[in-house]
């Protein structure tokens, strides 16, 4: 720090020159992740197998919709392999599993052995609360349409989009590898199955190059957005949009979404800062994931329930 004169950042040192909120502020932040924690915990911490629907349900009549095909009219590649996962039931059911899963990771990263402390980090918190948007928005998306043929839609779409995700790897780490063994083997299973994928569409009265775009994740939150009261695409989009930046490690945001303490100056005299989690900074983003999986459970009683027990 430089002595001819008063210093620009004299009398600063200790004090933060970010915070997202003030002591009070953060204060309420950590009890309300503790608190929505201990919720979390008491109710789905133990969720385990295949969430029910009832006969008669929007989900039943999709499932009548997309029934296993016959191995007399599978590709050559799947005789043996039928096409799995591609109900909406089954992709919905799925995405609600894995978000419970990884909320059981983040509970245990964050919450200490004994249950009354939290540990917070810069950035680990924001990588798994990436992965909760887009588990949440996969259940929203397939579940959130009045219409049957848009959520078979959506849910081949779903699927299309692993199976070409699962082609492209295949070459991809054969070309890296300078190993092509059983990659014709694998490129043909795939094809075979992206060929029932086309055939179940097709017997589901849909049209078939309707199923056959995949959906990027960004889109995927985007869209998931419309069916959350409190939310809107802009805002689904903009939550997981800065995570996925800390996800990708990129210091601006990591920075911005930090509590920074002032400590000195660089040598070029520009500011150096302690930089410290926000509490009030991941419980903005962890609400919001809940906001949507809770939105989620809601969509799938309505559409799992008969029509005359459906929640309105």
């Amino acid at each position: 720090m430089t002595t001819d004169g008063f210093h620009r950042f004299a009398g600063l040192v200790g004090t933060y020159i970010q915070r997202h909120g003030d002591e009070v502020s953060e204060q309420e932040a950590q009890q309300k992740l503790g608190g929505l924690l201990e919720v979390w915990r008491r109710s789905m911490h133990d969720r385990d197998g295949v969430m029910s629907r009832e006969d008669g349900s929007d989900l039943r009549g999709d499932e009548l919709r997309l029934p296993k095909l016959p191995a007399t009219e599978r590709s050559v590649a799947t005789k043996n392999d039928p096409l799995l996962h591609v109900t909406p039931a089954q992709q919905a059911d799925h995405a609600i599993l894995t978000f419970h899963n990884l909320m059981r990771g983040f509970d245990s990263m964050v919450v200490n052995d004994n249950r009354d402390e939290l540990r917070l980090h810069l950035s680990a918190e924001f990588v798994m609360i990436r992965a909760l948007y887009e588990t949440a928005a996969a259940a929203l998306w397939v579940l959130g349409p009045d219409s049957s043929d848009e959520r078979i839609t959506h849910s081949l779409r779903l699927r299309f989009g692993e199976l070409t995700h699962s082609r492209k790897l295949t070459i991809k780490y054969a070309e890296l590898a300078d190993d092509d063994t059983g990659l014709q083997a694998q490129e043909d299973f795939v094809a075979g199955q992206l060929e029932d994928l086309t055939q179940m569409a097709s017997q589901a009265g849909l049209d078939a190059r309707t199923v056959r775009k995949a959906i990027t994740p960004g889109n995927l939150v985007i869209e998931a957005g419309q069916y959350v009261d409190e939310l809107s695409p802009a805002l689904t989009y903009w939550y997981w949009s800065t995570a996925s930046s800390i996800a990708h490690a990129e210091p601006s945001t990591i920075n911005l979404l930090a509590d920074m303490q002032f400590i000195g100056v660089d040598v070029r005299d520009q500011p150096i800062a302690h930089v410290e989690p926000s509490a009030v900074a991941i419980w903005n983003h962890l609400d919001v994931a809940h906001k949507m999986i809770s939105q989620a459970h809601e969509l799938w009683n309505r559409r799992a329930a008969p029509p005359s027990n459906a929640p309105a």
